[in-house]
């Protein structure tokens, strides 16, 4: 997807490509290179991966598959 698309605030099927599996993330910010997203769901595998802080996660835009209109997850 390219910036202008995406909306803060809306949640988001992500593709990292460093991921086992999608993640589904709330975009919190929009940068030069991607935007920060808050992890809502994500696969076991990839725990370490995420900051465990604040559950957050730099995705590039390219890597953002579409907006999440449906309330679960891997269906």
């Amino acid at each position: 997807m390219n910036k202008e698309a995406i909306i803060v605030g809306e949640s988001y099927e992500c593709r990292k490509t460093d991921f086992a599996r999608p993640i589904i993330g709330e975009v919190v910010r929009k940068e030069n290179n991607g935007c920060i997203v808050n992890v809502e769901r994500f696969y076991g595998l990839d725990a370490d991966k995420i900051d465990q802080v604040n559950g957050q996660v730099l995705i590039k835009y390219s890597e953002i598959a579409g907006i999440n209109y449906k309330k679960y997850f891997f269906n």
